[in-house]
C-alpha cells in the first residue's frame, strides 16, 4: 500500500465516525493493537482517551474495513499491518512506559477501611453526572492532596463529593496522624451529605456540610474561607468552569491557594476550551496526570479522568458562565 493511499484510509475513517479527534487518533488506534494485541475494548479506549461508545464505533468501522478483527480482543488484519506499514509503524517489542504515580502498597489499609465504609453508599445518580471513583483512586487521591502540602492543618471544600473523597481524608488522617483543618462539603444530593453525616458519626470525626445548588451560589460564611478546593465537577464545560469558579470564591485571598479538579479527556478543541476556563480565572496549572482517577462501571471517557492540580495567582478571579441552565451531560441531551 502507497502511503498516500494509507492516509485517505486513515481520513475516511476518522469522517465516517465523525471522530473529533481525527485521523491522527485513528493511526493511534491502530498502533496501540499493533503493540498490544490482542487488546481489549475497554483497555484500548483508555490508552487512546476515548469514550467507551466511541471506541466502540470505531472498532466496527475498523472492522467493517477489514483492518482488525476479533479474537479475544482486538488484533490487526493483514490489511491493518499493511497499512501501518505504509505510514511507517512496524511491531516491535518495546514496553510500554509507566507513567503517573503508581499505587504504593502503604495505601492498602486506607483502601481496606474504605472499602468497608463506602460499601452501602449511594448509588449514582447519573443526571447529576455521578459516577463512582473506585477506593484504590479515592485514596491516591487523598494521597496526592498530602503529597502537595493539600492536607495538614488546611481548611479543605469538597465541592460535590458522590466520590466520597472527604471520609477518605479523615480516615488516611486518621491512619497516619494528620491534623487536618476545617473539612466542608456542598452538594446538591442530600443523600450523599446524610451517608457524610452517618459515616462521621461512626468515624468520630466532623465535617461541615451543606446542601447547595452551585448555580444559586455560595452562602457568605463560606466565601473567602478555605485553603484547598477539590471538586470532580460535571461533565459539561459549563458545569466545570462553574464549579473552579465557586471554588475560587470560596479560597482565601492570596497566590498559592490549590485547586485538586479531575476531569475526563476531550476533543483537542474541546481541551482546548477546558484549560483556557482554568487559566482565564486566573489559576496557574502546576500538573496534569492522565487518567489519574478510575471509576466503577463508567462509560464515559472509559472510565477515567486526570487530575489536574492548580495554584492561584494575583490575577486569580471567578468567572460564572452565563449558561447555566443546561450543567450536567443528560439536560444537554434533552430537547427544549
Amino acid at each position: 500500500m502507497e502511503r498516500i493511499d494509507a492516509i485517505n484510509v486513515l481520513n475516511d475513517v476518522s469522517g465516517a465516525v465523525h471522530l473529533l479527534e481525527g485521523p491522527n487518533r485513528i493511526r493511534e488506534f491502530l498502533r496501540q493493537v499493533l503493540r498490544f494485541q490482542p487488546v481489549p475494548l475497554h483497555s484500548i479506549a483508555r490508552s487512546t482517551s476515548l469514550t467507551v461508545p466511541v471506541a466502540s464505533a470505531l472498532r466496527r468501522e475498523l472492522e467493517k474495513r477489514k483492518l482488525v478483527a476479533r479474537k479475544g480482543g482486538i488484533v490487526l488484519t493483514e490489511y491493518g499491518n499493511s497499512l501501518l506499514a505504509s505510514v511507517g509503524v512496524t511491531k516491535t517489542q518495546i514496553p510500554r512506559l509507566q507513567s503517573g504515580y503508581p499505587f504504593p502498597s502503604w495505601l492498602n489499609p486506607v483502601v481496606e477501611k474504605l472499602d468497608a465504609l463506602l460499601s452501602s453508599r449511594p448509588t449514582p445518580d447519573f443526571s447529576l453526572d455521578q459516577s463512582h471513583a473506585e477506593t484504590p483512586t479515592i485514596a491516591m487521591r487523598v494521597a496526592y492532596l498530602y503529597e502537595h502540602d493539600g492536607m495538614e492543618g488546611k481548611e479543605l471544600l469538597f465541592l460535590g463529593d458522590d466520590d466520597l473523597t472527604s471520609l477518605a481524608t479523615i480516615i488516611f488522617a486518621k491512619e497516619f496522624g494528620l491534623q487536618l483543618g476545617t473539612v466542608a462539603v456542598v452538594d446538591v444530593d442530600k443523600r450523599i451529605l446524610a451517608f457524610i453525616a452517618e459515616s462521621c458519626n461512626y468515624l468520630g470525626c466532623d465535617i461541615d456540610t451543606f446542601c447547595l445548588d452551585l448555580r444559586e451560589g455560595i452562602p457568605a460564611d463560606l466565601a473567602n474561607t478555605f485553603d484547598v478546593f477539590v471538586t470532580d465537577p460535571p461533565y459539561t464545560l459549563d458545569g466545570l468552569s462553574l464549579f473552579t469558579a465557586r471554588g475560587i470564591e470560596a479560597l482565601k485571598p492570596g497566590v498559592g491557594k490549590q485547586c485538586f479538579l479531575s476531569y475526563g479527556s476531550k476533543s483537542p478543541s474541546d481541551s482546548v476550551k477546558v484549560y483556557s476556563s482554568i487559566v482565564s480565572m486566573g489559576l496557574a496549572i502546576q500538573e496534569v496526570i492522565p487518567q489519574f482517577n478510575r471509576y466503577v462501571g463508567a462509560q464515559m471517557y472509559a472510565g477515567v479522568s486526570n487530575m489536574i492540580r492548580c495554584i492561584t495567582s494575583e490575577n486569580t478571579v471567578a468567572k460564572i458562565p452565563e449558561d447555566l441552565y443546561k450543567l450536567y451531560t443528560r439536560s444537554r441531551n434533552d430537547p427544549d
